[in-house]
């Protein structure tokens, strides 16, 4: 990825790229970095496998893992890094279930499968969308619409918990540090609050139809990318639907936010965009020619992001210009 322009024309300017081994699946939020003191780990799906890159300042580590029983033909939906009381966990979400890994050895805690659905006997079956939830559990979405939580408990993991909510298949899952939000295939967006040992239900954002593919949370918002191209984002306090935007010509494949309310969205457009959440408006655009873009994220919680596009094997690494004017 190259521009000509003057230092001063940009406020953010490529990197040198990371280059995997293998390429980019065209799958949302194909794409998790997780920082640990000057060290980023970066995973991206590629088809049975996941690439792993632990970056550093004098250079990089790579590492391929294939999915238990995955392969071109069953490939791996989505590859999650999280962070549990200071252990740094990978969740593959694939055809066959449901693997949480020890990231640093890439050890197997714990392979759950997913069983048929019988009341729909030719679906295939899969998990995707997954996340944190505080220093113990992990919530990883389903096809049936169910939301698994898993609990760490001595060292591995164990089913700890089932909500059940959504008629269609789950697409992602985030957590704001008190509330769960989950999202499906029909753009539905489900509130959820832990009381106690049980889960309620808090409100429901119905959906339209277009998949809700991606989500992020910041304040008192969450923000879904839709497959129609759409960004909405809902007061999840006051339950209303605050701004709806017809942001890109084509799938939104990944959002993420960082601490400061800078929103990054992708699209199978080529685009990324850059938003304000705080003034609720486009801060910066940008193409990425001839890329179908799938995966986003801000490094370290900083305003520098990284950005994963379909077929590439490249990591491309976006970091703020000191010399941009405003």
């Amino acid at each position: 990825y190259q521009r000509r322009v003057r230092a001063e024309e940009e406020p953010y300017l490529p990197d040198v790229p990371i280059t995997m081994k293998e390429s980019t699946s065209l799958f949302p939020n194909n794409l998790s970095a997780w920082g640990f003191s000057g060290t980023m780990h970066y995973v991206v799906t590629s088809r049975g496998m996941v690439n792993v890159v632990v970056a550093k300042a004098g250079g990089s580590m790579q590492k391929q893992m294939a999915g238990k029983e995955c392969s071109h033909a069953k490939p791996i939906i989505q590859a999650k890094f999280v962070a549990l009381s200071g252990n740094l966990y990978l969740i593959l979400c694939t055809f066959h279930g449901i693997q949480i890994h020890n990231a640093s050895d890439q050890r197997l805690l714990l392979f759950h499968p997913l069983p048929a659905d019988p009341s729909s006997p030719g679906d295939e079956v899969f998990a995707q969308g997954a996340s944190s939830i505080g220093n113990d559990m992990i919530a990883v979405g389903a096809s049936s619409g169910r939301i698994l939580i898993f609990k760490k408990d001595s060292g591995t993991f164990a089913l700890a918990d089932t909500l059940q909510g959504h008629s269609n298949p789950i697409c992602d899952i985030q957590y704001n540090g008190k509330k769960l939000f989950t999202s499906d295939d029909n753009g539905c967006v489900l509130v959820w609050t832990q009381k106690g040992d049980t889960w309620e239900l808090l409100k429901t954002f119905e959906g339209a139809g277009s998949p809700c593919s991606t989500m992020c949370a910041y304040k008192d918002y969450v923000v879904g990318g839709y497959g129609s191209g759409h960004i909405r984002i809902f007061n999840h306090q006051e339950g209303s639907l605050v701004a709806e935007i017809t942001a890109h010509a084509r799938w939104i494949n990944a959002l993420d936010v960082n601490p400061d309310g800078l929103m990054a969205s992708v699209s199978e457009d080529t685009v990324v965009n850059l938003w304000n959440l705080n003034k609720l408006c486009l801060q910066h655009t940008f193409s990425i020619p001839n890329v179908q873009l799938c995966g986003v994220q801000f490094l370290q919680g900083s305003g520098d992001f990284a950005v994963t596009g379909y077929d590439m094997k490249d990591i491309l690494i976006f970091r703020k210009n000191p010399a941009f004017k405003n």
